[in-house]
């Protein structure tokens, strides 16, 4: 038994490989010999250690701390720990410096601690300082931590900050809540993200909204900001993200334009990858569920070669499901892979790719009586037809390369590559139902092609430098997206506008179904360049404070023909604008933070034109605004974040039409004509708490009131947006004799929402028959309840099932159009889910 460790050469990453068990059960345990004063461990100490090597670190917290600590060297085998600067008890130290070695510190007799590996399978939520993986620049990983928090988010920061130290409002749905919610798409876990609402634009096409605006840009480990199907007219991107491939969502709701580029002031969500481990790992799900809904799932990770310097990940899973509503199915097989390459002591290259086909078919939602009020329509009705489909395939590549300088400064370069494209035969419904007559609906066909690619370069150098005798944080970097959309059209098909009976919908067919597609948008194309910086500057012990800004240039082109003849054609640059940013964090004490912040953002307009008809001239972009303020607390040692904001966003120069011309409209084109004189604000205050708030008790909660009006005619902005919501989920271990079982629940509320407006009846043709029909309906508050039992078999297998919607509350989830777009939300349903973890 040595009492000391000689240093010696190992890769700097904290994902190498582990030694087997039987190893481990050879190998000497080796005791750092330092007195131990049990008494100072719940005190904190001050740590100035350097990024090292994991038994260099070990050691010199051991003599620092005064604490005996015990533990295998075969463990710390080729694992690097961060640098540790700050104050910190001992278990908060050996949380930061065990994150992402696969091992956890825990307290024994007279004060000593051991070391040893983290069980993955416990059934328990272990310490997060524990159980933290960290994801050398991709995101602080969540796997494993059992955990509804996490120590560090990328979304606010472009490297991984705390939740405290973010000063704008920052939301984690982690991997634990997604499993003990069993969801697997993101519109599902961002249905439990606070303030977030989920609005479906067909049965499997969604939009997300944030304090009334909305949510336009997506980010993939905190990289260069992706174009979700709402923004900038991208809207042939069907891609609908799978969280097979992905550990946890961040959610940054206001402006975000620092790091994600144009859009509304809605938010931000950026979702972190799965990424390799360092030792094998094999998961395995299978699902059954109401409907017909069925699923599996394998996810096997671990070393590929002996010195642990190559790592892999491959996960496959299989959907095959129906819906409630008739005539609905989709089958969805979807592989993701991904390597690590430890190129040196100091670098590593990640590489990786996915692949999803979907086969399903499609529904527009149903329709309303003209003025607005319920048909009342059975919740399985679908006005579509079982002939009508959409195939879509998604892909997508990326690589990454990390490299660690000497003085804790870090470069990282990443690229993404994302496609997707399909076809699309649709059966779809048209106009309002009289309310007298019952008639209106009427048959018609579509059929398209559309493709999407995304190419996304981010670049970034990071890192802290010495400045007046305190220590402060840099990020500059810069990032390119180029979005290249193209959507064909058919025209109209023979035997369309047949009268539809939406109480007995039955079945139909058109004469003759043509593949031709004259209608054409290419090219379409949007370009965003961006370069942006971010200061933390700690101007004094207790008091943080944050400078950034982005300079960004756009650029976008589109022309639409149909049957050769252009009809719409725009190619419009913006040039560099510059948008700030500013933060302050004011430390309370070591739980409680004070914070405020400031930022822009700007959203080009070019599908609204100034007039005259024909001028080929857009508005200038609209710009928001968002302030925020409010207190954020980091409790039991990390284990329960909570926060509470203040926000006040104005949105100025958005479209409003121009009265002295007269309308003219090109679908997904330029419209005519309008003037940028549009103000909106939004304002509200939000409450969350998300962790552990004792042992073996999960909480996800979150209160938010949100109050927006437009401006300009003195009514509301965003009326599907409801001014109250309040979402909690909780799940409990419980003791003793009967800890095999975890028990959870909880309740989605909110308060009414309504939509008015007029709509327009038209023939089979498309041909506008009447317009300007006014409606006006709204879907009243509801509450929508949700259970879990879990048992855990023995520590490789789990059994869980969820009840969702569990007192079969009939609401409609979509409130749209009175011609369609109304959706409602899931009856009662059931999903049993069988787990194993190896």
């Amino acid at each position: 038994m040595s009492s000391a460790f000689s240093p010696r050469p190992v890769p700097i990453t904290r994902l190498a490989l582990a030694l087997r068990g039987v190893l481990l059960a050879s190998a000497a345990s080796v005791a750092l010999p330092v007195c131990t004063v049990q008494a100072q461990q719940a005190q904190a100490r001050h740590y100035d250690l350097p990024a090292a090597t994991l038994e260099q670190s070990l050691n010199a917290f051991a003599q620092v701390a005064a604490i005996n600590l015990s533990f295998d060297p075969a463990l710390a085998q080729g694992k690097h720990a961060l640098a540790l600067k700050g104050d910190y008890t001992v278990q908060q130290g050996l949380g930061v410096l065990l994150q992402g070695s696969g091992l956890g510190a825990s307290e024994a007799a007279h004060g000593n601690w051991v070391l040893g590996p983290v069980a993955t399978q416990s059934g328990t939520a272990l310490e997060l300082g524990s159980t933290l993986v960290s994801g050398q620049g991709m995101g602080e990983m969540t796997e494993n931590s059992g955990s509804y928090t996490t120590g560090a988010v990328s979304v606010g920061s472009k490297s991984p900050t705390s939740l405290r130290n973010t000063p704008q409002s920052v939301s984690v749905l982690s991997s634990q809540l997604i499993e003990d919610r069993s969801v697997t798409s993101l519109q599902d876990a961002l249905k439990m993200a606070p303030g977030v609402t989920v609005q479906k634009t067909t049965s499997d096409t969604y939009e997300f909204y944030s304090r009334g605006f909305n949510i336009d840009s997506i980010q993939i480990d905190g990289a260069a900001p992706m174009a979700l199907s709402s923004v900038a007219t991208s809207f042939y991107s069907r891609r609908l993200y799978n969280l097979v491939e992905f550990d946890h969502v961040e959610v940054l709701r206001g402006s975000g334009a620092l790091f994600g580029g144009v859009g509304d002031p809605g938010g931000v969500i950026n979702l972190v990858r799965k990424r390799p481990l360092s030792d094998f790992q094999l998961k395995f799900e299978a699902a059954a569920g109401s409907w017909d809904n069925y699923r599996s799932q394998i996810d096997v990770t671990g070393p590929l070669t002996e010195s642990g310097n190559v790592r892999g990940r491959l996960v496959t899973a299989y959907t095959d499901r129906q819906y409630f509503t008739d005539k609905l199915a989709t089958q969805k097989p979807t592989i993701y892979g991904v390597f690590e390459v430890d190129l040196g002591p100091q670098t590593i290259l990640t590489l990786g790719g996915m692949y999803e086909s979907t086969h399903s078919n499609s529904a527009l939602g149903l329709p309303r009586y003209s003025n607005g009020k319920d048909i009342g329509l059975a919740r399985h009705t679908n006005l579509g037809q079982n002939w009508s489909y959409m195939d879509n395939i998604s892909q997508e590549i990326f690589t990454k390369l990390d490299h660690y300088f000497d003085n804790d400064w870090k470069l990282n370069v990443s690229y993404t590559n994302t496609r997707d494209a399909g076809k699309a035969l649709a059966a779809v419904s048209g106009n309002a139902v009289n309310p007298s007559t019952l008639a209106g609906p009427v048959w018609r066909a579509s059929y398209n092609v559309y493709s999407t690619s995304q190419d996304l370069i981010d670049s970034n150098l990071s890192g802290s430098f010495d400045a007046f005798g305190r220590e402060h944080q840099f990020v500059l970097g810069a990032d390119y997206q180029r979005v290249t959309s193209r959507w064909q059209g058919a025209g109209v098909f023979t035997g369309t506008g047949v009268p539809i009976d939406v109480f007995d919908p039955g079945y139909w067919k058109p004469t003759t179904i043509s593949l031709e597609t004259p209608r054409d948008y290419s090219p379409n194309t949007q370009e965003q360049y961006g370069l942006y910086g971010r200061l933390t500057l700690q101007v004094a012990d207790p008091l943080k404070v944050i400078l950034g800004g982005r300079a960004a240039r756009y650029h976008f082109q589109q022309v639409y023909t149909n049957a050769g003849v252009v009809q719409s054609d725009i190619d419009m640059r913006e040039p560099t604008r510059f948008v700030p940013y500013f933060g302050a964090i004011y430390d309370l004490d070591e739980q409680w933070s004070l914070y405020g912040s400031y930022s822009k953002i700007f959203k080009p307009q070019q599908s609204y034109m100034l007039g005259p008809v024909g001028s080929n001239a857009v508005l200038e972009p609209l710009t928001g605004k968002t302030s925020e303020v409010g207190i954020k607390g980091e409790l039991f040692d990390g284990r329960l974040n909570t926060s509470l904001a203040l926000f006040y966003t104005k949105r100025e120069d958005g479209a409003v039409e121009d009265t002295n011309y007269p309308r003219t409209s090109v679908l997904y084109g330029g419209s005519c004509c309008y003037l940028n004189q549009g103000k909106v604000i939004s304002k509200g205050i939000e409450l969350e708490a998300s962790g552990e708030i004792r042992k073996d008790w999960n909480l996800m909660a979150s209160y938010v009131y949100n109050y927006n009006k437009n401006q300009t005619d003195s009514t509301a902005l965003s009326t599907i947006t409801p001014k109250h919501q309040f979402k909690v989920w909780t799940t409990y271990q419980l003791p003793g004799e009967f800890s095999d079982w975890t028990v959870g629940g909880g309740v989605d509320l909110q308060s009414a929402t309504y939509v008015s407006g007029t709509t327009v009846r038209v023939d089979g043709s498309g041909n506008i028959l009447q317009k300007d029909i006014p409606f006006d309906y709204k879907q009243s508050g509801y509450a929508v309840w949700n259970a879990l039992l879990k048992y855990r078999v023995d520590d490789h297998w789990s059994v869980s099932l969820n009840a969702n919607n569990l007192f079969d509350k009939s609401y409609y989830q979509t409130v749209s159009s009175a011609a369609n777009g109304n959706f409602y939300g899931d009856p009662r349903n059931y999903m049993l889910t069988l787990r194993g973890t190896f």
